[in-house]
């Protein structure tokens, strides 16, 4: 057995695990019914908003490509994003939709190298957006210290390290210079690469300030489109949730179910929303309904990205240079 299929195995045994472990404290029947009960109405406006974000990420990656003198219509870039959520759900990892957006702005006419610079980075504002997000919503938030007290600090460690790594690309030549020596001479492989790669987005990217604070801007933007998607998902539901609270419940859910411990946050996403919408008095079987109803839209998105996918036009010729 490869090593690629035994990691597959693990993921596809801890998913089944915690799928377990919920459905043994609740009916299928209540959580069906429970699914049942949500405003269809509200529901839509919620999955409609899932298209507010493609143009908000596009915009992004628009932004991030054109400093590298490539431009490509909003419309293309949509439909690569789409086309990248198919490959997110229908691969059992989350990176599949990067590759995908790698290779699409290599054929947009970015370099191998470049195009992997732009989809790092865009991925690192995307990050820095949802630990901004959480971080200023739990200062606020007078149940956060009740619910995790220690979640302070794991927010502002994190959120430290991303402005750090959007410093070093960016902004601070000394810092630049002496972290990147540090992770080439590193003793693990690991941060050798990443190295490597840091290398790369810093000469695709340093001295753009204007496109840093105009990237971080689009991309707090996207960040508040998805949580209040997932209000409105709980307000359809009828959750006594107050909408701050899934300022934080929500950052803090996608990055752990980013985590590459099972199949596209199969389990862990249930465990997540079971364990913070409780905290606030929602019941197993509504926590549950809300998980579902949330997958059944990234299901729904991925399908329609197979689909954008299998009528696209496989050019690999355009060289879309500005000037």
């Amino acid at each position: 057995m490869n090593k690629k299929l035994f990691f597959i195995l693990i993921k596809i045994l801890v998913s089944s695990a915690l799928i377990y472990w919920i459905l043994n404290s609740v009916s299928l029947d209540e959580v069906f019914a429970s699914m049942a009960s949500a405003h269809p109405g509200i529901l839509m406006v919620a999955f409609l908003l899932y298209f507010v974000g493609y143009c908000i990420t596009a915009i992004r990656w628009r932004l991030l490509l054109r400093t590298q003198g490539i431009d490509v219509p909003l419309l293309k870039l949509i439909q690569s994003f789409m086309v990248a959520l198919f490959f997110n759900n229908f691969l059992p990892s989350t990176v599949g939709g990067d590759a995908m957006r790698v290779y699409d702005s290599w054929r947009f006419g970015g370099s191998k190298t470049r195009a992997v610079a732009v989809v790092f980075t865009d991925r690192i504002f995307g990050m820095l957006a949802l630990m901004v997000i959480a971080t200023l919503a739990a200062m606020m938030s007078e149940d956060v210290a009740k619910i995790a007290p220690n979640l302070y600090w794991w927010l502002g460690l994190t959120l430290a390290g991303l402005m750090v790594v959007v410093g070093v690309i960016f902004f601070t030549d000394k810092l630049s210079r002496l972290l990147l020596k540090g992770l080439a001479n590193a003793p693990v492989t690991i941060l050798r690469k990443l190295g490597e790669k840091l290398t790369d987005v810093v000469q695709a990217f340093h001295g753009r300030h204007d496109v840093a604070v105009k990237a971080l801007g689009l991309s707090i933007l996207l960040q508040v489109n998805v949580i209040i998607h997932f209000y409105l998902i709980g307000y359809a539901l009828q959750l006594s949730v107050p909408m701050l609270a899934f300022f934080v419940i929500i950052p803090i859910a996608i990055v752990i179910m980013m985590l590459p411990v099972t199949i596209n946050g199969i389990g862990i996403r249930e465990s997540v929303f079971v364990f913070f919408l409780g905290t606030y008095g929602v019941a197993q079987v509504d926590a549950v309904a809300f998980a579902w109803i949330s997958f059944g839209f990234v299901i729904t998105q991925g399908v329609v990205g197979g689909i954008v996918y299998a009528l696209r036009n496989e050019s690999v010729s355009p060289k879309n240079r500005l000037g």
